[in-house]
């Protein structure tokens, strides 16, 4: 009953919330501020109903990573991780020096009702820097994930070849539509029942699932 109910509300506002959503985001990149060090401020490019900025290399599990520097590059999550894990409460990052491999778990998420998510890192490397605001406002993980909510960054002679093992353009574009279907379809099958096709995303609905399944969603879709 309650995931029913859940792709009832999840179906009534799609449009909606996708409407006020993209007018609140377009506004206030108009009106932001220059760009804090680390952050930039995204064209407002929209794939399937999520923001997707086209100067990002992207991971399958829906983290981005941005070149800096020739060895340098900054991490942070995707508009659709955000969207299916909700607000953040609380963000460990890995420490700096460390060493991580591409696609290794290297960020966990607090989030409401004491959920926890991981998120892997889109490219090996060392961390030479962790976002100092994810100590005070972690919520800006989730709300402001291309921005000032960026999470790392590191430093590695292999930046080239990590970045030719993501997704950009044209095929980060399909992958974005395809985890979209992917989300359809599974809610479908947790539901039991035929979902209205052709809206978009409603933002934080999967907190309102079950934790058995919004926890098969976030190890389908995240990982």
């Amino acid at each position: 009953m309650t995931v029913l109910l859940v792709l009832v509300i999840f179906t009534f506002f799609l449009t909606l919330d996708y409407l006020r959503h993209r007018k609140t985001e377009e506004a206030a990149l108009a009106a932001a501020p220059a760009a804090e060090p680390g952050a930039f401020v995204p064209e407002p490019v929209w794939v399937a109903g999520y923001q997707m900025p086209e100067d990002l290399c992207y991971h399958r599990g829906h983290t981005w990573v941005r070149q800096t520097g020739p060895d340098t590059a900054v991490i942070g999550l995707d508009d659709f991780a955000r969207r299916l894990v909700g607000p953040a409460d609380a963000v460990g990052l890995p420490a700096a020096g460390a060493w991580l491999r591409q696609g290794a778990k290297a960020v966990r998420l607090g989030l409401e009702g004491g959920r926890e998510v991981e998120l892997m890192t889109p490219v090996e490397g060392e961390v030479i820097e962790t976002n100092p605001m994810m100590t005070g406002q972690p919520g800006l993980a989730t709300s402001d994930p291309y921005g000032r909510g960026w999470l790392f960054k590191v430093r590695t002679s292999e930046l080239g070849r990590n970045l030719s093992n993501l997704l950009s353009g044209s095929l980060a574009r399909r992958f974005m539509e395809d985890s979209k279907e992917r989300l359809q379809h599974q809610l479908m099958a947790l539901s039991g029942t035929v979902m209205a096709d052709g809206g978009e995303p409603v933002a934080d609905f999967a907190r309102h699932l079950p934790e058995e399944d919004w926890r098969h969603l976030v190890n389908e879709l995240l990982s």
